[in-house]
């Protein structure tokens, strides 16, 4: 992964109050930045010169040599989107366009195809899996279940946050679990973990953030880079598409695996559809 910007967004969350720091003003003043010493930058941040170079460290650099030609090569790249509401339409389109396609590509960066080959065993040799969601997450969830039905899987997903709980507590190491978190460290979806962990069920997850409880316990794990749109310095919406893409080439290569008894199953659910409408 060469993208500056990625590799902070993944890692924010484990980052220490010093090191925010300097990822913020990395974030907010990229052109300043990518001219600095590593002296000036410590003290535009206002921490010592051996926090820059454990920063970069953090980010698995070799130190802060290659954090600056990072910068001089991506600080178009590390501004964040903001719109302030005096873009006209067309602006506003293109700027959302833009967006969604640089998560996208962020995302293809950390692509791990080891990691697919992994979770695509996982799924197909399961004899249930059960998706797990909570807020933002849902959604993305529900759009997993409702492509994994066309598979011959048994999946299942439920709303409800108890249903979930007592879900995972019947689930047993011939299951899989599917968890979807953006930030990995949410009480009540690590509350699912500890007992799916309890029970020894595998966990796949998506999350965009590396170093999370999430990620430590997860045994196949997809890193997604999001982040806020902002409006007048507040966030309005955090941007899901590379999710909904990854879940995509799951879906596609998981069909793959079986094509025969795939088109069998495809048959029967093609004669359910008329019923839905």
């Amino acid at each position: 992964m060469k993208d500056l910007k990625s590799k902070i967004q993944i890692n924010y969350l484990s980052f220490t109050k010093k090191e925010k720091l300097i990822a913020d003003y990395l974030l907010d003043h990229a052109q300043e930045a990518k001219n600095m010493t590593i002296s000036e930058l410590a003290t535009a941040c206002g921490v010592a010169e051996s926090t820059i170079f454990l920063f970069s460290k953090k980010l698995k650099l070799s130190g802060f040599k290659e954090l600056t030609v990072l910068l001089a090569n991506d600080h178009n790249k590390l501004l964040l989107d903001s719109v302030d509401g005096n873009e006209d339409t067309q602006a506003l389109v293109k700027k959302v366009f833009d967006s969604n396609i640089r998560a996208l590509e962020d995302t293809a960066q950390l692509i791990d195809y080891k990691n697919l080959t992994n979770a695509v065993q996982l799924l197909t040799n399961s004899n249930k899996i059960v998706f797990f969601a909570l807020g933002g997450s849902t959604p993305i969830a529900l759009d997993a279940y409702h492509k994994f039905l066309r598979t011959p899987l048994d999946v299942e997903f439920n709303l409800e946050y108890h249903m979930q709980l007592l879900k995972a507590g019947k689930l047993n190491e011939n299951s899989c679990a599917f968890i979807i978190s953006h930030s990995g460290k949410n009480p009540d979806i690590l509350r699912l973990v500890e007992l799916l962990k309890k029970n020894k069920v595998p966990i796949i997850s998506i999350t965009s953030f590396d170093n999370t409880p999430l990620v430590k316990k997860s045994d196949v794990v997809f890193l997604t880079p999001t982040e806020e749109l902002d409006f007048k310095n507040a966030g309005i919406y955090t941007r899901r598409v590379s999710q909904l893409v990854l879940i995509d080439i799951l879906f596609t290569l998981t069909i793959s695996s079986d094509p025969e008894k795939t088109i069998s199953h495809l048959e029967q659910f093609r004669h359910a559809l008329p019923y839905t409408k």
